[in-house]
């Protein structure tokens, strides 16, 4: 068919519809501009250390991507509909040219990770090198962070992808095996040495996402010493730490995974037994007999999301799954460095409902700002055509200007 003879037929098609397809696209535009909102922004509310306070609202007025209002995908600007764009992204990322240049980091116990690495055309001289931690189910092969860490190297930014254990295509050797969903902070403690052994004197900016996230606001409340906004205590062997970003993050490891709504909550549950039981479960029954039995079961169908998730916590080596999750807990009042947490209210994943339950701590500490999407769903964020992405460029803004307020302090 020519294009003359498709166009004359599209016309066909709308006269035969008449009122109908007029009705259907306004009912469309409609429920689109629902959605479209400007970015809401929470501050602390708090009166105490309002110099910090200042200091957070000095960087903020920095990023224009925190007062610009949001328009999703037209096509695909609901949650399901942009999870599945990811779906889309993820899929072309395995036939992308590679990013990255690939460092094999032996851990002290021995045992190996992959640090992943996108050096900047044109760096930033003294800029800060960010640290990124990626999802659950996910690595740095992902859209996700082959995305954000080339953009942070567009703006002239040091990125490295940092893989847990179990992660990164890499196996396990069972004599150190262990794994945990939110990471270890010694394991990120000697990312931080490599990171100063090859960028010295440079600030660091840890990004995590979803469960990333957790980990990085953990370890700034526990590595308070490292703050580059403080003269005391400065580690002479750890890089200081600028800021902080929990991009959709879940706030609560111990009841935020068991909030996830059908059909993302079977999703997960099969994702997550084959990440971190199936995939490696030849390791798991060489190490020991307790390795073995969560094995089994993550095997057993019969067994619920909730039971699997906390008998993997015995992968870690720590014992009791409940004093762990509560250890793996992000502390938000804790956290001395800027920090910016990123939220979309239709997020299936990690529900706005935790940000809710967190909100009253979030606003008590001068250190955080909450950037509040009405939409944009789990790691998405995608702009009006499908390839930006607000939530890459909020985070790019807020490293930068938080280096620059450091320079001027």
């Amino acid at each position: 068919m020519r294009p003359t003879q498709l166009a004359l037929a599209v016309r066909a098609g709308w006269r035969k519809l008449g009122w109908r397809a007029w009705a259907l696209v306004l009912a469309w535009a409609v429920h689109y501009l629902n959605g479209v909102r400007r970015v809401r922004l929470h501050l602390a509310k708090t009166s105490k250390s309002n110099h910090m306070r200042q200091r957070m609202q000095r960087i903020m007025e920095q990023c224009p991507s925190m007062f610009k209002v949001y328009w999703p995908t037209w096509y695909a600007y609901s949650a399901m509909q942009q999870i599945l764009l990811l779906g889309v992204k993820e899929i072309l990322a395995i036939f992308q040219s590679n990013v990255y240049t690939r460092q094999i980091f032996q851990l002290r116990d021995s045992a190996n990770i992959a640090l992943d690495w996108v050096v900047p055309e044109r760096e930033l001289q003294d800029g800060p090198v960010c640290i990124l931690l990626h999802g659950a189910i996910q690595d740095s092969r992902s859209s996700t962070m082959k995305d954000l860490a080339s953009e942070l190297a567009q703006r002239g930014l040091l990125a490295v992808v940092m893989n847990r254990r179990g992660y990164g295509d890499l196996e396990m050797d069972a004599s150190t095996a262990r794994v945990t969903l939110f990471g270890f902070d010694e394991d990120l403690d000697e990312v931080m040495l490599e990171v100063g052994k090859r960028a010295p004197g440079r600030p660091v900016a840890i990004v995590g996402f979803s469960c990333g996230s957790g980990q990085a606001g953990r370890y700034a409340a526990h590595r308070q010493h490292l703050s580059a906004w403080q003269d005391r205590g400065v580690s002479k062997t750890l890089p200081r730490l600028l800021c902080v970003v929990g991009y959709d993050a879940g706030y609560d490891v111990l009841h935020a995974v068991h909030k996830v709504p059908w059909p993302y909550c079977w999703a997960l549950d099969f994702a997550f037994r084959y990440q971190y039981v199936i995939r490696h479960r030849s390791t798991w029954a060489q190490k020991s007999p307790s390795s073995a039995e969560v094995v089994k079961v993550a095997l057993d169908p019969t067994q619920s999301f909730a039971k699997v998730y906390r008998n993997v916590t015995k992968l870690s080596g720590f014992g009791c799954s409940t004093a762990w999750l509560e250890n793996q807990q992000p502390q938000l009042n804790n956290i001395e460095v800027p920090c910016l947490l990123i939220n979309s209210r239709d997020d299936p994943i990690c529900v706005w409902q935790n940000v809710e339950d967190h909100k009253p701590l979030i606003q008590e500490n001068p250190n955080l700002a909450l950037a509040e999407l009405r939409r944009g769903s789990h790691g998405c964020k995608f702009g009006f055509w499908g390839f930006s992405s607000m939530g890459r460029d909020m985070i790019g803004e807020f490293i930068l200007s938080s280096w620059s307020e450091l320079k001027n302090t």
